[in-house]
């Protein structure tokens, strides 16, 4: 499978085409709609995935969608309260996305497994493959997701997080933002949930 990382939109988010062969899936296209099919060239796109549905995150999937037919997938904890949790981007002077009604999410989309990872908003998700993992903003490298924005909660985040470090720990880890990891070097380093916070130590709260 071949992961490649395209950096979009104002808030610098990662948005990813995943590939098997001539099969896609894009995951967290938050802007440049346009951009993101030129790097598709001839494949074909099946799938469509935010891992959570702040507007950084989804702000071109309607672009996507209504250019290739692709299904959209979200989780349903978002959708439901999706024009609420994107008040931070009209207070911060961005427009909330129009988008298609998405579709439920079961335990895999196209290849890859779905983990239920709340906290930075309740229908975060993140998205296992063979040897890594999408994990939007619930796990970056040496930091972990906001909790004080609308819908938060920061012991949900932890319980996620923990949850993560229980896969291997050569597992590469390809966040919503910033650079990547490997879920063994932020079990071991991550100043806000390590692996011994998870096994009952005290955490220092990012926000």
């Amino acid at each position: 499978m071949n992961v490649e990382r395209v950096i979009v939109g104002p808030l610098a988010t990662n948005s990813y085409i995943v590939c098997e062969r001539e099969e896609c899936v894009v995951i967290d296209p938050g802007a440049e709609g346009d951009r993101i099919m030129r790097q598709l060239g001839r494949k074909s796109l099946v799938a469509v995935v935010a891992t959570h549905l702040h507007f950084d995150h989804v702000g071109a999937v309607a672009r996507l969608v209504e250019a290739t037919g692709a299904e959209f997938y979200a989780h349903s904890d978002d959708w439901r309260i999706y024009k609420s949790l994107n008040q931070i981007a009209e207070d911060w002077g961005f427009a909330v996305p129009e988008l298609p009604t998405p579709r439920g999410l079961g335990s895999r989309v196209w290849r890859l497994e779905v983990l239920h990872t709340p906290g930075h908003t309740p229908g975060s998700i993140s998205l296992v493959g063979d040897g890594f993992v999408f994990t939007g903003d619930a796990l970056f490298y040496r930091s972990v997701g906001r909790t004080d924005l609308p819908y938060g909660d920061w012991e949900a985040l932890v319980q996620s997080v923990c949850r993560l470090y229980g896969l291997p720990p050569s597992f590469q880890v390809y966040p919503g933002h910033g650079p990547e990891t490997t879920i063994g070097a932020e079990a071991r380093g991550n100043p806000f949930i390590n692996a011994d916070i998870c096994l009952g130590g005290r955490h220092s709260r990012l926000y």
